[in-house]
């Protein structure tokens, strides 16, 4: 009895550990400042566009545009941007 006493404080004490070394790495690596867009947020009714480059939805008013033509593309950074410039001018042979 005193073995299966023995063994359930160490299971406790585990879980009892594991909870605060969970709690801890979350407030250590997530300090609070996450911003979370809730459906009342103004960012979550703007549309989205796609890179063209990478993929990633970003913002019109956030986003880096590139006028083309008759078309606007979004870009998520200006790296992405210019990587997208690059390579339209490698296919165009320019």
């Amino acid at each position: 009895m005193a073995f299966l006493a023995r063994i359930l404080r160490i299971v406790l004490w585990l879980v009892i550990a594991t909870w605060l070394g969970r709690k801890l790495l979350g407030w250590l690596f997530n300090p609070g400042n996450k911003r979370e867009v809730s459906p009342a947020s103004p960012l979550a009714s703007k549309p989205l566009y796609r890179d063209p480059w990478c993929g990633t939805h970003v913002s019109s008013e956030i986003s880096f545009p590139l006028e083309q033509g008759a078309q606007l593309f979004h870009f998520c950074s200006a790296e992405c941007r210019e990587r997208y410039r690059a390579s339209q001018r490698r296919a165009a042979g320019g």
